[in-house]
């Protein structure tokens, strides 16, 4: 029997009364003390490393097995095309609106991820316990849901969507007050921070130090070879690899603490780059050497990249540089790309050693392999039960079903916990058209885009017609509020001297506004789904 408009509407507005509950109670217990930020760390700890991999494991081998895996490989997909078009809805925020120029990258990250996880859980639990849907979809359910969360895990945090935050605060650290107010132009200061380490490695031809005056008056006939520039060439540029991204990551805790310091400057200062830069000196004696080695150093300069060397011949004002000190820049400049590529590549790996990422994988694995799953799970595959005619090691899927369960009340309630916590004290002008336009791309064009892409993978058969739990995650999936970790993040990077950030003003007034209109259009786009796109 087909549902009613008005049947329709309840059904889908009695999640949004479970959720607004939920996050109320969790603001309410932010006022009284008890959520305080440093109880909500722990407590997002425990459920990241111990609910949440329970709740997956306990989802994600029941809804999926050797023969389902197509439509987890479509799961994928779509979760790629909704960052694709939150790229696009940034790059429209930025090109056509006022958006301040402290939080450029805030803004980024705002239009770009979702909060793919409570909220769409939180649906999927309660709505699947009432017609059109059936025993079993809920695991389905949750199980897709996981799939969205592991995609925003490894594009926000390993592919470096978590430097669209971090970039907001790369501002020169005598300046704290310029972060809350933007009084200047953030570009400006950023690209002189940034080039700042690079200025000082190539700027060789200063005055002269004591020992290079020594070196000249002794040595001022003596011919140096060769062979020897070019060794202490490639042992400068061997120490001055030693600046790698990795060793900026791994201490970002510390390097926090010291603002005034430049981190990774004094590898640079290593013994080979010194007596590069004493040979180097004015009046050493050195000539131009137009040898084989040299003119293979010149190849090598002309290989620089355009833009690596136009913040060269800024750095040094119009000074022609030495070929040598142009080949160690250009060492460095593919060096700190392969960096990148390797600590990219590193970070992704340590993230599945991570508890969701982990229980996600060995779920997976589990569900397809049948002898394993029938070891969890009653299914077809022929193997005697244990005594209680359950699956052998059923008692392991009661128990993480049992702890997975408190994964989604409790991530309500942090999250009520921190837009309690959010205070707005001065927004920027015109502040509030970056607003409505981030809500309105995000909570209404992005659903009508996710429902007709939805709409023509059933026609096409990809999905299934009877399938209704996947076409109702892709839609929910796709009609949710910016991701809230961006507040923790945001905490983070900022300059720990500074009182109130300007940033926090805007990613505050954002997240309200959208979590104000999404008690509206979520229900609408609800729906809509079960009306028109399910059919029922």
């Amino acid at each position: 029997m087909a549902l009613s408009v008005g049947a329709a509407i309840f059904i889908a507005a009695k999640p949004i009364v479970k959720i607004f509950f939920s996050i109320c109670f969790g603001i309410f217990f932010a006022k009284k003390g008890v959520l305080d930020p440093h109880t909500c760390k722990k407590m997002s700890s425990v459920i990241i490393n111990y609910f949440l991999p329970c709740i997956v494991f306990s989802k994600v081998t029941v809804a999926f097995d050797s023969h389902t895996m197509k439509i987890a490989g479509l799961t994928v997909l779509t979760a790629l095309l909704y960052i694709a078009c939150g790229c696009l809805f940034a790059a429209l925020v930025q090109v056509f609106l006022p958006v301040p120029k402290y939080w450029r990258g805030g803004a980024k990250a705002a239009a770009i991820f979702n909060n793919s996880g409570d909220i769409p859980m939180a649906y999927v639990m309660t709505i699947t316990a009432s017609a059109p849907f059936v025993d079993g979809d809920e695991d389905k359910g949750i199980a897709y849901v996981t799939i969205f969360m592991a995609m925003y895990v490894i594009t926000f945090f390993t592919c470096g969507g978590v430097q669209f935050i971090e970039q907001d605060f790369q501002v020169p650290d005598d300046d704290p007050e310029m972060i809350g107010d933007a009084k200047d132009e953030i570009d400006e200061k950023l690209h002189l921070r940034k080039t700042s380490k690079l200025k000082k490695l190539l700027h060789l031809k200063s005055k002269e130090s004591a020992c290079s005056a020594e070196l000249t008056t002794d040595d001022s006939n003596k011919t140096i070879p060769p062979s020897t520039v070019l060794a202490h060439s490639t042992t400068s540029t061997a120490n001055a690899m030693a600046i790698t991204e990795s060793n900026v990551v791994a201490s970002l805790s510390t390097t926090r603490g010291n603002a005034n310091t430049e981190p990774g400057l004094h590898p640079v200062e290593s013994a080979g780059l010194r007596s590069l830069r004493i040979e180097t000196a004015p009046g050493s004696g050195l000539r131009p050497i137009e040898s084989a080695g040299m003119q293979s150093i010149r190849q090598r300069q002309s290989r620089v990249p355009q833009n690596a060397q136009a913040v060269i011949d800024d750095q040094n004002d119009g000074e022609e540089l030495d070929p040598v000190v142009s080949a160690v820049t250009m060492d460095l400049e593919v060096r700190h790309f392969q960096n990148w590529v390797v600590a990219r590549l590193i970070l992704f790996l340590r993230n599945l050693y991570q508890p969701p990422a982990a229980s996600l994988i060995i779920s997976i694995v589990v569900a397809v392999i049948s002898p394993v799953k029938r070891l969890f799970i009653a299914t077809d595959y022929p193997m005697r039960n244990a005594p209680d005619g359950l699956p052998p090691l059923g008692f392991v899927m009661d128990f993480v079903s049992f702890i997975g369960q408190a994964a989604v009340p409790m991530g309500l309630m942090l999250l009520g916990a921190l837009i309690g916590r959010l205070q707005i004290t001065k927004l920027p002008k015109g502040f509030w058209k970056v607003m409505v336009a981030t809500t309105l791309l995000k909570l209404v064009v992005m659903p009508i885009i996710a429902l007709a892409w939805t709409q023509r993978l059933r026609e096409s058969g990809l999905i299934p017609k009877d399938n209704l739990i996947l076409v109702f995650v892709y839609a929910v999936s796709s009609a949710v509020p910016s991701a809230t970790s961006q507040v923790y993040l945001t905490t983070f990077f900022a300059p720990e001297d500074v009182d109130h950030i300007g940033q926090m003003d805007c990613l505050a007034a954002m997240l309200i506004c959208q979590y104000a209109a999404l008690t509206i259009t979520l229900a609408i786009i609800v729906t809509y789904t079960l009306k028109v796109i399910i059919d029922v």
